[in-house]
């Protein structure tokens, strides 16, 4: 029974490899991108610097966004403007300003060339190959936000030139980029590298494993405990020049149970800032219903250590293209957010 557990293990491992080194083409992208979010806030004190829900109760448009997504041959163009709230600010950190500000922003805004599924080549806006939870599409947050940490202390989308590849077992995706947000500035306000570096030894995760459909004994991994661990690093200006970031991340699957974590350490000149994110879920109901957990950790000069625990929950629709989330956080500060929230993804 061992021998032919092993056995199946092997043929898969060897079907994932040989995958890779033919260079079968991935799934096509859907040419249309549509993302609509809207919150039902139902309580929100802001924490300084973070990413949260403006003071009190609101109904909010929280974010939309549309463009293309194209491939030919070997060539990707990827076209996508976001817009949310006016009452919501972006985060300093948050990149893909427009000239002259606003509400609206360029998120994703390059052209690939790949050759091969080992090799890709992007230039333009797009997102910075740094930290596990930055890599996960809004749409697929098991709680509504990220966690303050990251959505405080890591870049999302800037403009540079990136090189990634898909080996298997190993994915892998650099790039040397714009540190500033605004767009117009190019490198003036100075660049950083990044690094982020995944392996997945027994089975496919992604970024988002709990979107594997279906999660039921149809899947040929369900049953298996898969897991994945990542490593990224950047170095330049980010939050202030020469800053130097490492983070380490892993993810454990088995059947219905996903947990997810990372550890995030920058170092800077005026101190050094650290923090940690575990993350665990269930699907209560097979795709449909998922309850996940947070608990999070950080440290730094202004704030000092600070602590915070989060819940929540996404309901699927059938075809998963709406999605209804309810969730919270809660830090040590007192500062938090409860919200729910509807999504509609293409």
């Amino acid at each position: 029974m061992k021998a032919g557990r092993a056995a199946l293990v092997a043929a898969a491992l060897a079907a994932r490899v040989s995958l890779a080194a033919e260079g079968e083409p991935a799934p096509g992208p859907a040419p249309l991108v549509l993302l609509v979010q809207g919150d039902a806030v139902a309580g929100s004190k802001p924490a300084p610097g973070a990413v949260d829900p403006p003071s009190g109760a609101a109904l909010r448009l929280r974010r939309l966004r549309a463009g293309e997504d194209v491939r030919a041959s070997v060539l990707r163009v990827r076209l996508v403007l976001e817009a949310q709230a006016t009452d919501l600010p972006y985060a300093g950190i948050e990149g893909g300003r427009l000239p002259g500000g606003g509400a609206v922003r360029l998120t994703d805004g390059f052209l690939a060339f790949i050759p091969h599924r080992a090799f890709e080549i992007d230039v333009g806006s797009e997102r910075v190959p740094f930290s596990l939870s930055r890599q996960v599409e809004e749409a697929d947050l098991r709680l509504p936000e990220r966690a303050a940490i990251v959505a405080a202390q890591t870049p999302d989308f800037r403009a540079g030139v990136a090189l990634a590849g898909d080996l298997g077992l190993l994915q892998y995706r650099g790039a040397v980029m714009a540190a500033a947000p605004e767009l117009a500035r190019t490198f003036s306000g100075g660049a950083l590298a990044a690094l982020r570096v995944a392996a997945e030894p027994i089975g496919p995760m992604g970024v988002a494993p709990w979107l594997r459909r279906p999660q039921s004994e149809a899947d040929p991994w369900y049953a298996w405990w898969r897991f994945s661990a990542g490593a990224s690093i950047i170095y330049g200006t980010l939050l202030e020049p020469r800053t130097l970031a490492l983070g380490a991340d892993a993810q454990l699957q088995w059947r219905r149970f996903t947990a997810s974590g990372e550890y995030l350490f920058l170092h800077a000149p005026t101190g050094d800032r650290q923090g940690a994110v575990l993350e665990p879920g269930f699907f209560v109901l097979p795709d449909r219903l998922e309850l996940a957990l947070r608990a999070a950790w950080s440290r730094s000069p202004l704030e000092g250590e600070a602590g915070a625990a989060g819940a929540g929950f996404t309901l699927y629709t059938h075809g998963g293209h709406l999605r209804f989330q309810a969730g919270f956080e809660k830090r040590r500060d007192s500062s938090g957010w409860a919200l729910a929230r509807a999504t509609l993804t293409l």
